[in-house]
């Protein structure tokens, strides 16, 4: 019998894995995923030569989820996390009676923040009519974060979706995803929030309730359709370490019958041109005269 080189027992290990937590939505899916992957998985076992990080690249891409990818392993840059720190903190402020929300992340620089730009909402409401928020460059990060935040700007629970992940038994299970209001505040003032095709992931999860209920008027162009809370694997190629990250669920936008990756989240005003923050102003001013 054949032995297996390094490379192929670490691609095989991820490709197991992809198996076991990946919810295939139907078993041929599923079925065509494992008849392309064997070529592949031959392919490297029977050449020495094939690349076992380009093996993993390419079993991945067959999933089609964005949140499916391979890179090498680095350890964490303390120094180049704090040079990104300021752009990914939220800003805040009040102009002509509007009051202006940029959030550039989802991240763990939110937390102690999200108690200030809350307050400064609810402290300020007789200082603005309504508010815009721009999540354009906004590619994930803390969903807890993110519906914390969206919760004070809700009255009811709003289910805005589902996710499809497997069980311990590897069966699907469907739960209900739901947007719970904040329990002692409410700010009801009208809402803009502006994408675009960088918005993605937890950033999704966050503008999904705003979309389903039409709370907030979505203005921009179609996010980049992705939510999959993946998990990590570090595997060694060819003496190197990498990182695979693999897709343990699949979010439905309510009324949709795709996942996300499919559907993405459309805008509610379609707008590309350069001066979308002035285009919102005057659109929240026009609802104000109605």
């Amino acid at each position: 019998m054949k032995s297996k080189n390094k490379d192929e027992v670490a691609v095989r290990k991820i490709h197991e894995k992809i198996l076991e937590v990946y919810p295939f939505l139907t078993k041929a899916e599923r079925d065509i995923f494992e008849k392309r992957t064997g070529i592949y998985l031959e392919s490297l076992s029977n050449n020495k030569k094939t690349n076992g990080e380009n093996t993993v690249s390419n079993i991945l891409a067959l999933l089609k989820n964005p949140h499916a990818g391979i890179k090498e392993w680095h350890k964490p840059d303390k120094e180049f996390m704090k040079r990104v720190k300021p752009e990914r903190i939220p800003r805040f402020s009040i102009e002509n009676r509007i009051l202006m929300i940029k959030i550039p992340s989802w991240s763990m620089w939110l937390g102690p923040i999200d108690k200030k730009l809350v307050s400064f909402c609810v402290r300020n409401k007789s200082k603005y009519d309504s508010i815009l928020i721009d999540v354009r460059e906004n590619g994930g990060g803390n969903s807890q974060y993110a519906h914390d935040f969206a919760g004070i700007f809700f009255k009811k629970t709003v289910i805005y979706g589902k996710v499809t992940r497997r069980n311990k038994s590897s069966r699907l299970n469907t739960e209900i995803s739901r947007l719970e209001p904040n329990k002692t505040i409410f700010i009801g003032k009208p809402i803009v929030i502006l994408i675009s095709n960088k918005c993605f992931s937890s950033n999704e999860l966050f503008l999904a309730p705003f979309k389903v209920s039409k709370r907030a008027t979505l203005i921009g162009q179609a996010t980049a359709g992705g939510s999959a809370n993946p998990t990590s694997e570090i595997v060694k190629i060819s003496g190197k370490k990498f990182v695979v990250r693999v897709p343990t669920y699949r979010f439905f936008l309510k009324g949709k019958r795709q996942p996300i990756e499919k559907t993405k989240i459309d805008p509610d005003v379609v707008y590309k041109g350069r001066d979308i923050e002035g285009f919102a102003k005057n659109y929240l001013k026009k609802g104000e005269k109605k």
